[in-house]
Protein backbone atom coordinates (compact mmCIF):
# COMPACT_ATOMS: atom_id res chain seq x y z
CA UNK A 1 0.00 0.00 0.00
CA UNK A 2 0.86 3.74 -0.82
CA UNK A 3 1.10 5.91 1.25
CA UNK A 4 -1.68 8.11 -0.16
CA UNK A 5 -4.06 5.01 -0.33
CA UNK A 6 -4.29 6.07 3.57
CA UNK A 7 -6.88 8.68 2.46
CA UNK A 8 -8.96 5.78 1.84
CA UNK A 9 -8.63 4.46 5.48
CA UNK A 10 -10.64 5.31 8.44
CA UNK A 11 -7.37 5.74 10.68
CA UNK A 12 -9.73 5.96 13.90
CA UNK A 13 -9.60 1.93 13.10
CA UNK A 14 -6.38 1.80 14.19
CA UNK A 15 -7.05 2.96 17.29
CA UNK A 16 -10.40 0.61 18.19
CA UNK A 17 -8.65 -2.10 17.01
CA UNK A 18 -5.52 -1.31 19.73
CA UNK A 19 -8.35 -1.25 22.76
CA UNK A 20 -9.99 -4.45 21.29
CA UNK A 21 -6.64 -6.24 21.12
CA UNK A 22 -6.64 -4.80 24.90
CA UNK A 23 -10.06 -5.81 26.21
CA UNK A 24 -10.72 -8.95 24.12
CA UNK A 25 -14.49 -8.14 24.62
CA UNK A 26 -16.66 -5.43 22.71
CA UNK A 27 -18.68 -4.26 25.70
CA UNK A 28 -15.50 -2.95 27.35
CA UNK A 29 -14.12 -1.88 23.99
CA UNK A 30 -17.05 0.59 24.00
CA UNK A 31 -16.69 1.91 27.23
CA UNK A 32 -13.40 2.81 27.12
CA UNK A 33 -13.57 4.48 23.58
CA UNK A 34 -16.79 6.25 24.72
CA UNK A 35 -18.95 4.69 21.76
CA UNK A 36 -21.58 2.57 21.77
CA UNK A 37 -21.23 -1.29 21.39
CA UNK A 38 -22.72 -1.23 17.48
CA UNK A 39 -20.13 1.17 16.79
CA UNK A 40 -17.48 -0.77 18.11
CA UNK A 41 -18.75 -3.60 16.17
CA UNK A 42 -19.15 -1.73 13.27
CA UNK A 43 -15.73 -0.77 13.38
CA UNK A 44 -14.24 -4.12 13.65
CA UNK A 45 -16.60 -5.14 10.51
CA UNK A 46 -14.57 -2.50 8.83
CA UNK A 47 -11.19 -3.38 10.51
CA UNK A 48 -11.96 -7.64 9.37
CA UNK A 49 -12.49 -5.94 5.52
CA UNK A 50 -9.38 -4.08 5.41
CA UNK A 51 -7.22 -7.02 7.28
CA UNK A 52 -8.97 -9.83 5.43
CA UNK A 53 -8.75 -11.53 8.70
CA UNK A 54 -11.28 -12.36 11.24
CA UNK A 55 -8.78 -10.70 13.74
CA UNK A 56 -10.80 -12.06 16.89
CA UNK A 57 -12.62 -15.32 17.63
CA UNK A 58 -15.15 -15.50 20.12
CA UNK A 59 -13.97 -18.22 23.53
CA UNK A 60 -16.52 -17.58 25.84
CA UNK A 61 -17.14 -14.33 26.88
CA UNK A 62 -13.88 -12.91 25.56
CA UNK A 63 -12.40 -12.42 21.66
CA UNK A 64 -8.94 -14.29 21.18
CA UNK A 65 -6.86 -12.32 18.45
CA UNK A 66 -5.56 -14.59 15.31
CA UNK A 67 -2.26 -15.05 14.56
CA UNK A 68 -2.88 -11.66 12.03
CA UNK A 69 -4.40 -9.57 14.58
CA UNK A 70 -1.34 -10.38 16.80
CA UNK A 71 0.88 -9.87 14.21
CA UNK A 72 -0.99 -6.61 13.37
CA UNK A 73 -0.72 -5.58 17.36
CA UNK A 74 3.03 -5.80 17.40
CA UNK A 75 3.92 -3.48 14.74
CA UNK A 76 0.33 -0.83 15.36
CA UNK A 77 1.71 -0.23 19.23
CA UNK A 78 4.89 1.29 17.98
CA UNK A 79 3.59 2.93 15.21
CA UNK A 80 0.55 4.91 16.95
CA UNK A 81 3.18 5.89 19.96
CA UNK A 82 5.26 7.51 17.16
CA UNK A 83 2.14 9.14 15.67
CA UNK A 84 1.40 10.22 19.07
CA UNK A 85 5.22 11.63 19.36
CA UNK A 86 5.31 13.57 16.62
CA UNK A 87 1.63 15.57 17.28
CA UNK A 88 2.90 15.93 20.58
CA UNK A 89 5.82 17.76 19.94
CA UNK A 90 3.95 19.61 17.37
CA UNK A 91 1.69 21.19 18.97
CA UNK A 92 2.42 24.80 20.31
Amino acid sequence: MKRNDLRRIDLNLLVVFEVLIQERNVTRAARRLSMGQPAVSGALRRLRALFNDPLFERAGREMQPTPRAISVAQALGPALDCVCSVIGNTKA
